[in-house]
């Protein structure tokens, strides 16, 4: 039974893995997209300095190839029983092959052959249940990163920033009592089930754990739920995680909004930079800047255009080093992202690799 079991968890694995590449060369796709969008960038859940979509994007994809990475080795180490008897000692097989030309070891080699499947040197009644572990920790990291994934897009979505927008059909009801709402159903979905994931990790643990001495019957029931369950939920969030992505919709004109609004103030360093290259006083010119920034911050947070711009073209201590309108161009938000769409362009090609096919050609 355990060896049967291998199998269908080895044959799950490679439905799980499949499903990932599907989804990592779609997100490729999208990176290589967006990758020169800028938009804002937020630690702490403040603003701080502007990044690229596809930069952002590229995050999760990386994850997602750590994911694939870990998946495929646990599927490519999984391992049965073997054909070891009661308590792993083969004692019975060696009795009954006693005065012929086979050992016990040969007889077990020549059935896992048989099943395409390699056996522990050592087993118990059982396999290790440690294996369990491994394989729904390697499921709960690949629903971590989309819970993460899904997560970032609900606050996205929200009129805090709405910027990102999951597929909303045309006929689609967000909230039987609001009829205006348009909710990330999907995404909290996501969410849910990968919650569920996680949790399960800690049940294989303590089966792993409280398998005493030969073996006890304590994983038994459990086992039954818990692995099924663990590949349905992360296949059931690989299907809706793939669907979000398909139909993403993100709009442009909110991104450049919010970048307006904040991404000023962090371009504030290519002036100072700037202008202490040109001959300036950094301490002056960074109270000189951080006085007209604290007031384009007020005016900002009454409801105004971000006024920051104006500010600093117009004071003089700046505009004798640099300019008026090289001063705007370097306050220009969108060309602070660094080697962000470099990056990212790189992830997608990296994502593209061809993978080895080890995992998918032994049955």
């Amino acid at each position: 039974l355990d060896n049967a079991d291998v199998l269908r968890v080895r044959q799950a694995l490679d439905l799980i893995i499949d499903r990932l590449v599907s989804l990592l060369e779609n997100l490729a796709g999208q990176i290589e997209q967006w990758a020169d969008i800028a938009c804002m960038g937020f630690t702490h859940l403040q603003p701080a300095e502007p990044t690229t979509v596809g930069y952002r994007l590229a995050q999760y994809g990386q994850d997602l190839l750590t994911d694939l990475q870990e998946l495929s080795r646990v599927r490519d180490g999984l391992r049965g029983k073997g054909i070891k008897g009661a308590t792993g000692t083969s004692a019975s097989f060696t009795q009954l092959l006693a005065g012929t030309d086979v050992t016990a070891a040969e007889l077990e080699a020549r059935v896992m052959a048989a099943l395409g499947l390699q056996a522990f040197d050592v087993a118990t009644q059982v396999y290790p249940r440690k294996q369990d572990w491994l394989v729904l920790n390697a499921l709960a990291g690949l629903a971590g990163t989309l819970y993460k994934f899904a997560f970032d897009l609900r606050l996205l979505q929200s009129p805090l920033a709405h910027e990102w927008f999951e597929p909303f059909g045309a006929k689609q009801v967000g909230s039987s009592a609001m009829p205006f709402k348009r909710n990330p159903v999907s995404a909290e979905n996501i969410d849910s089930l990968a919650r569920f994931v996680a949790s399960l990790p800690r049940v294989a643990w303590d089966n792993m754990a409280h398998s005493l001495l030969e073996r006890t019957l304590d994983d038994s029931a459990n086992r039954r739920e818990v692995l099924p369950a663990a590949f349905l939920a992360t296949d059931e969030i690989l299907g809706r995680a793939g669907r979000l992505l398909d139909g993403l919709d993100i709009d442009e004109g909110a991104l450049a909004q919010t970048l307006e609004r904040y991404g000023t103030f962090a371009a504030t360093e290519r002036v100072l930079v700037e202008a202490v290259k040109a001959g300036g006083d950094r301490q002056v010119l960074h109270e000189v800047i951080r006085q007209h920034s604290l007031a384009a911050w007020q005016a900002v947070a009454d409801g105004q255009p971000n006024p920051l711009p104006g500010l600093l073209a117009g004071d003089e201590a700046l505009t004798r080093l640099l300019g008026p309108e090289r001063i705007r161009e370097l306050l220009e938000a969108g060309r602070y992202v660094g080697d962000a769409p470099q990056r990212a362009r790189a992830l997608a090609a990296r994502i593209r690799v061809p993978r080895s096919t080890s995992a998918t050609e032994s049955t």
